[in-house]
């Protein structure tokens, strides 16, 4: 995969309760060209935002007050429109023990980033979510490691220098935790 992405025509959503963190997450986004960035403060906000403005990719705390990243994949992934149930997740937690990555895989997420964030990974992370999703198609998310069962995709045309919409691959062994 590329390390250069052109990011500025790219929509993200943060969901993230604390603040601090979603100004931190907003400046970092803005230093990789992402101009276009929603914030919500919990899962169920998140998920009004995502309906309404559709972005590219969410970037989801797990742990949040009073509605956290868990249940806002499950309804996001039950959802009957398809590209907002395949749109990208990748959770930026703290929580990152081996059983919460374990479950957000389970649920349909696309990354895990641990905090505190590096933003060169959380820039690696990003930009191959969303090469995946221009390359393979839209899914919702990656399979469980060890996992044959292959997600269902959804094949969007994208125009190959921007990375904000398409599709998303199946990575066969999970997720490297960085």
């Amino acid at each position: 995969m590329r390390e250069n992405w052109d990011l500025t025509k790219v929509s993200c959503l943060i969901a993230e309760d604390n603040p601090h963190m979603r100004a931190i997450l907003r400046s970092v986004l803005s230093g990789f060209g992402i101009r276009s960035v929603f914030e919500a403060s919990d899962g169920a906000e998140a998920l009004e935002l995502l309906v309404d403005r559709r972005p590219d990719i969410v970037l989801c705390d797990w742990v949040m007050n009073p509605f956290g990243g868990d249940e806002f994949l499950r309804i996001l992934r039950r959802d009957r429109d398809l590209v907002i149930s395949t749109t990208p997740v990748l959770v930026v937690t703290a929580h990152a023990k081996r059983a919460t990555i374990l479950e957000a895989i389970n649920i349909g997420v696309h990354g895990f980033v641990a905090k505190p964030i590096a933003p060169a990974i959380l820039y690696q992370h990003i930009g191959e979510i969303l090469d995946r999703q221009y390359l393979h198609g839209r899914n919702k998310g990656i399979p469980a490691p060890g996992s044959s069962k292959r997600t269902r995709s959804l094949n969007i045309p994208a125009d190959p220098d921007d990375l904000s919409g398409g599709a998303m691959a199946n990575e066969p062994d999970g997720l490297a935790l960085l």
